[in-house]
């Protein structure tokens, strides 16, 4: 959710895999993810890209829409905000 570079889909997504899939791979469609996030397949898919042109997952075989993704979410540290403020 901290990374400013991915958009609020890609956020989302993000937030939903790793609640559901962190450490774990997990086989779906763009259409189910889609249909999860309440958005169009066109922009799960960009924000699948986004996440993992950022280093956060990695898709084997994206192969064609209806055919399921294998998607493998990649463990990293979050990035820090900075100091604190009182």
């Amino acid at each position: 959710m901290r990374d400013r570079g991915l958009s609020p889909a890609a956020r989302v997504l993000g937030a939903v895999l790793i609640s559901d899939f962190l450490g774990k791979s997990c086989t779906s469609d763009i259409d189910e993810f889609a249909k999860a996030l309440c958005v169009s397949a066109r922009t799960t898919k960009r924000a699948l890209n986004q996440l993992e042109q950022a280093g956060w997952l990695t898709i084997a075989d994206p192969g064609k829409r209806g055919k399921p993704l294998h998607v493998v979410l990649i463990d990293r540290p979050l990035p820090t905000l900075g100091p604190s403020q009182p």
